[in-house]
Order: C-alpha cells, then sequence, then structure tokens
C-alpha cells in the first residue's frame, strides 16, 4: 500500500491558505498534517480572510483545525519536522514566498506556491534552482491550465479545431481586494501578477506561440490612493505573426464576474460562451460547417492541479516543463508593467536567446 503524502500549509493570510485545506483534506491518499500561522495576530488572519467569496471556509486559528482537523504551529520548519511533512503549500504575504520556499527547500521537502508564485524572473529562478539542488519538487501554480473550461478549449485547439490560431483575446473581470497587506505594494505583487496571471497564461496556451513583442498601458481610474492599477491593456505579437490583446479590469467594487476568452484560427473561431438553449457555459467552435457547443466537464481544478503537483513529487520527475511554462508566462507579465510603465514597446527573448 503506497504511504500516505503529508502536506501542511505555511501561512494563514491568503485565500490559498482556505482552499488548499478543503482541497488536501479530501483527496484520496493525501493527509493534511497541519498549518504554521508565523506568528500573525487573530485579528490579521480573520481579516484576511474575511472576504465574501470565502464565506463557507473557517475565520480563524481554532476553527480551521476544528474543520480540518489538523494542529496549528506557530513556525513552518516546527510543524515540518513535528508532522513529518512530504511538503508544503506557501499561502503567506506575495513578498515572502521565496523566503519560506527556500527555508522549506532546506529541509528537504516539496513546495507548491500559489500565483503570484513570484514577482520576478531572479526570484522564481532562485527558487526552481534551490529546487533542484535539494532534488525537490518546486512549482508555481499555473490555475488555468487545470480549470475545466481552459482545458477544454485547449484540447479542441490542439486537436486542430479552428487551425492555426492567428488572434485572440483574453480579459479579466475582478475587484481590486482592499486593505490589510493586499494593498501594501511592499507584500503585495499587484493586480497584474496576482489577477492577470490568469489571462496572460490562458493567452500563452492557447495561442500555442510565444510572445515576443509587448505593448501595455495601465492606468488607475477609479480607485483613488490606492497604488496599483485598476485597468489595463495589452497588446502582443507572437513568434509565428498571431497578435493577442488581454484586457485588464479592475476597477469593479464587488465579486468578480469572471474572464472571458476568444480565439480566431486560419480555419475557425473558439470562444467560451454561454449556451443559447441551457445557459451553461460551453466551449464553441465556429467554422464553416456551423457551430458545435462543446460540454465542458465538472472537476474540482485545484485538487487535480495540487493533484498533478504531488503526482511529480512522488514519481520524482522532472519538474523543469512546469517551471518553464510558469517562468515564461511570470516573463510576459514583467514585460507587460515595464512597457505601461515606459511607454514603450518591449522585446522578450526568443527561444534561440533563451537558450
Amino acid at each position: 500500500m503506497p504511504k500516505e503524502f503529508r502536506v501542511g500549509i505555511v501561512g494563514a493570510v491568503s485565500a490559498y491558505s482556505l482552499h488548499y485545506g478543503r482541497a488536501l483534506s479530501q483527496m484520496p491518499g493525501v493527509t493534511l498534517a497541519g498549518l504554521a500561522h508565523l506568528g500573525r495576530s487573530p485579528r490579521y488572519i480573520e481579516h484576511a480572510w474575511n472576504l465574501p467569496w470565502l464565506e463557507r471556509y473557517p475565520k480563524t486559528l481554532e476553527a480551521f483545525s476544528e474543520a480540518f482537523g489538523v494542529p496549528v504551529y506557530e513556525r513552518a520548519e516546527e510543524m515540518i519536522e513535528a508532522a513529518g511533512l512530504d511538503a508544503v503549500c506557501i499561502t503567506t504575504e506575495d513578498y515572502l514566498h521565496l523566503h519560506h520556499a527556500l527555508r522549506a527547500i532546506e529541509q528537504g521537502v516539496h513546495v507548491f506556491v500559489p500565483k503570484p508564485f513570484a514577482s520576478s524572473l531572479r526570484d522564481a529562478q532562485r527558487m526552481f534552482s534551490a529546487g533542484r539542488a535539494r532534488n525537490v519538487v518546486v512549482v508555481g501554480s499555473l490555475p488555468n491550465r487545470f480549470r475545466p473550461p481552459y482545458v477544454t478549449a485547449h484540447q479542441a485547439i490542439d486537436e486542430g479545431a479552428i487551425g492555426r490560431p492567428i488572434s485572440g483575446h483574453f480579459s479579466i473581470e475582478h475587484h481590486l481586494t482592499l486593505g490589510g497587506w493586499k494593498s501594501d505594494p511592499s507584500m503585495a505583487a499587484g493586480p497584474e501578477y496576482e489577477m492577470g496571471f490568469y489571462v496572460f497564461d490562458a493567452l500563452r496556451w492557447m495561442i500555442g506561440s510565444e510572445p515576443q513583442s509587448v505593448m501595455g498601458f495601465g492606468a488607475n481610474l477609479d480607485h483613488r490612493g490606492i497604488p496599483w492599477i485598476d485597468n489595463g491593456k495589452c497588446i502582443i505579437r507572437c513568434a509565428n505573426g498571431a497578435l493577442a490583446s488581454v484586457d485588464l479590469c479592475f476597477s469593479m467594487h464587488h465579486r468578480f464576474t469572471g474572464q472571458s476568452m476568444q480565439v480566431v484560427g486560419d480555419e475557425g473561431a473558439l470562444a467560451l460562451e454561454p449556451d443559447p438553449e441551457s445557459e451553461q457555459q460551453v466551449v464553441a467552435i465556429y467554422t464553416r460547417a456551423g457551430v458545435q457547443r462543446l460540454p465542458i466537464p465538472s472537476w474540482d481544478a485545484t485538487q487535480r492541479e495540487l493533484g498533478a503537483w504531488i503526482a511529480l513529487c512522488q514519481n520524482g520527475k522532472d519538474p523543469a516543463p512546469w517551471q518553464e511554462e510558469a517562468m515564461r508566462t511570470l516573463d510576459l507579465i514583467v514585460a507587460y508593467k515595464c512597457s505601461h510603465e515606459s511607454g514603450e514597446v518591449v522585446a522578450l527573448p526568443t527561444a534561440e536567446e533563451r537558450e
């Protein structure tokens, strides 16, 4: 019988502390073995977790411990040793991801980091290089690659349903999470990394050709006194000549409404849209033959992504392909930020230059 895989959560100030706690506690063969709160005060933790879309989750350390049946520790190092952990998920403030990932790697445990797993290529490289040196699996989350709508759409594109992608538009509408550490630019990476990561990564995955040049705009049009963009536009030219755009809208004052995607190929087009009869979201494929609407299956994307990471850990497989994908999406976001701050087109390195 295979050994149980024991995972702990480092940090109690992120929605992912709760999402991962729920997911891990329900996965066969996996034991959620503890949470390290890192000395944060009860009020600080409750404020971080007291968000409308987290209503079903615990709001205190005591409630977390009771809900998931796990002990709570102050220090991550103590938890790793006492609970006999195989791996940890780092759910701290953004600026501490690298610090706690490196400390966990030093103890020889595998590491999973939610987006934004890093806000610079240097930090990401340090994290992944340290993991390779200790022979542990360290990855940064690529959430849309495990979500049913995007998996279904990518499979259709990969099978040639619309031919070669030549154009695409990817958008996200989301509120800014304000208050606490999320509003502190010394602690939070910023919305282009936190929420923008979804659509920048979806663009790379769906278009299937690496971005080569980026023109980006960003502005704060609605949130006075908040040091972030709340609207952004980005135009991207890819290596195969395809053009794509990203639309970031963070100027809403209520729960987010979601993401959208349209991809045009040389033989058709694809979109995520409601089915006109059932109003359920489908992947709609438009070709000369007509419209085909693919139903979207249902599964827990968080469990699927964590399961893919755990499988790498248990099977001793190379995480380099996952790491490379995460790095290239991070590179694209950095280029967008540089462009909107400088007002200039930013060129990304070619595949040959990367080598």
